[in-house]
């Protein structure tokens, strides 16, 4: 009997015990509410910057998967802002090219004409720039002579991007450039790069979003 007594004197009544729990479970919940409104705080201003260009990305995307379909075909990398395509899909054969019977290249002609029409991405658009690569050696002179030979190649892409689809050059012929873009290995070279620059809009729409959290 004098054990259960001392066993019982070392256990507190339910009351306090409920009260304990309860400051408990507030200091608890303050916690998790103070660390989801820091979380809220970087992610509002995070979306605020990438939103813009996501929602540019998506209308892209949908502009090409209506043309090429849900998935990429063989030969052709969709990526964010650009479109890589392999070279034996653009070139009947070396270095002749297939031209306008690339149905690929109708295909990427299809997509920028309906992006440039489109009021809501044609802003958003500085410049369409078809690039060859160029796989640096080094030797200078051999470096020369390949980037003035796929320069020429790649004015000859561009040339026959509007010859699939005329109203790309007549309507919309500012937007595009043809360039070589030097890369770090001979893998990379194999691809022809459309790549799309965005125009400053863009970043102004980020800034804009970005306002209310500033000041």
């Amino acid at each position: 009997m004098i054990k259960t007594e001392k066993i019982s004197k070392c256990i507190l009544p339910p009351g306090p015990i409920l009260s304990f729990t309860l400051i408990g479970l507030l200091l608890l919940s303050a916690v998790v509410y103070y660390r989801a409104v820091k979380i809220q705080r970087f992610l509002e201003p995070a979306l605020a910057i990438s939103q813009p260009r996501m929602q540019f990305t998506q209308e892209m995307n949908n502009l090409i998967m209506k043309d090429f379909g849900p998935r990429e075909p063989a030969g052709v990398i969709f990526r964010s802002g650009s479109v890589l395509v392999e070279q034996r899909l653009l070139f009947s054969g070396a270095p002749q090219m297939a031209g306008l019977e690339s149905l690929t290249l109708k295909k990427l002609a299809s997509v920028f004409l309906a992006a440039l029409e489109d009021p809501r991405t044609r802003d958003h658009i500085s410049l369409i720039l078809v690039s060859t690569r160029l796989p640096l050696s080094r030797d200078a002179e051999l470096n020369k002579v390949r980037r003035a030979n796929l320069q020429e190649r790649a004015d000859g892409i561009l040339t026959s991007l509007f010859g699939a689809e005329p109203e790309l050059e007549k309507r919309y012929g500012r937007y595009f450039a043809a360039t070589v873009l030097p890369v770090g290995s001979e893998g990379e070279a194999g691809f022809i790069e459309f790549r799309i620059v965005p125009t400053e809009r863009l970043h102004i729409e980020v800034l804009k979003r970005l306002g209310k959290y500033v000041f």
